[in-house]
C-alpha cells in the first residue's frame, strides 16, 4: 500500500485550485474582451473591414478543404460536394492586443450575428446547406491582431455543363465559381490562399469519374454594379486518356 503524506495531497489540492482558478480566471477575460470588441455601440456589423491604413480594399483570402465528392451526373449535368470552406481576413475593430491578452492567442464565436462577414457567394450553386448536427459546423477566431478566421462545413450542389458528344471516352471540367455579391473590387478582393488554397481527402472516391487534378484561378466579370473578382477551382473529370479540355469562362 502506497502512504501519501499530508503535505503531498495539500499540494496536489493546491495545484488543482491554482489550475482551475486560472482557467476561470482566463474564460473571464475572453469574456470581457469579447463583450468589448463586439458592443454594438462601438462595433457595427453592417460595416465591412477596412484595408490597410482603412482605406484600400478589404483582402480576404479563401482556401477550402475537399471533405467528398458526393456525385456527378452527367444527365442534369450538376455535380455535389462537400467542403470545409474557410475565408480569412483583417478586421482591425476587432484587434485586442492592448487589452490585458497574455495567454489568450484567439478568441472563438459559434454564431455569425456578433461580427461582420464577406457576402460571398457561389455563382453556379443550384442548391446548398450548412451543417448543423449536432451543434452547426462553424466557427470564427479572432486573433490579437484583429485576423478574423472563419470556417463552415458546406454542402453544394452546383451546375456543371458537360460536353457529352465524345462520350464514354470524353473529359469534363467542372467548377466552383465564388464572388462577391454587392461588394466590386474597389472594396473587397478575394484571393487564394498562398501556401495549399485546396486540400482533398486522401480516400476521395467516385463512381463513374475520377478526379485527374485541379487548378486554382481568377476572372473578372463586368456587372451593373462594377467589375466583380471571381475566383475559380477547375475539376477535371476523366473517363479515359483522351482528352476534350474545354476553356473556362466567366458565367453571369
Amino acid at each position: 500500500m502506497i502512504v501519501i503524506g499530508k503535505q503531498v495531497l495539500l499540494l496536489i489540492a493546491t495545484l488543482v485550485a491554482s489550475s482551475s482558478a486560472g482557467a476561470d480566471s482566463r474564460r473571464v477575460r475572453e469574456q470581457g474582451i469579447l463583450t468589448s470588441l463586439v458592443d454594438p455601440t462601438v462595433y457595427d456589423i453592417r460595416v465591412r473591414a477596412f484595408g490597410n491604413n482603412d482605406t484600400e480594399a478589404t483582402i480576404i483570402n479563401v482556401n477550402l478543404y475537399m471533405r467528398s465528392i458526393q456525385a456527378i451526373d452527367d444527365v442534369k449535368m450538376l455535380y455535389k460536394i462537400q467542403l470545409t470552406f474557410r475565408m480569412q481576413w483583417l478586421d482591425t475593430r476587432l484587434a485586442y492586443s492592448n487589452m490585458k491578452a497574455a495567454g489568450i492567442p484567439y478568441l472563438t464565436l459559434a454564431t455569425e450575428t456578433d461580427v461582420w462577414i464577406p457576402d460571398l457567394f457561389f455563382s453556379n450553386e443550384l442548391e446548398g446547406h450548412a451543417h448543423n448536427l449536432l451543434k452547426p459546423n462553424m466557427y470564427i477566431r479572432i486573433f490579437p491582431n484583429g485576423e478574423v478566421l472563419y470556417s463552415k462545413r458546406l454542402t453544394l450542389s452546383l451546375s456543371c455543363p458537360m460536353n457529352l458528344k465524345l462520350f464514354p471516352m470524353d473529359t469534363q471540367t467542372c467548377s466552383l465559381r465564388m464572388a462577391s455579391y454587392g461588394f466590386t473590387t474597389h472594396d473587397m478582393i478575394f484571393k487564394w490562399k498562398r501556401d495549399d488554397p485546396v486540400q482533398v481527402t486522401s480516400d476521395l472516391h467516385l463512381q463513374k469519374f475520377s478526379l485527374q487534378q485541379f487548378t486554382t484561378d481568377y476572372c473578372d466579370s463586368h456587372t451593373s454594379t462594377g467589375t466583380i473578382a471571381l475566383i475559380l477551382v477547375l475539376y477535371v473529370k476523366k473517363h479515359s486518356n483522351r482528352s476534350n479540355h474545354r476553356p473556362m469562362y466567366c458565367i453571369e
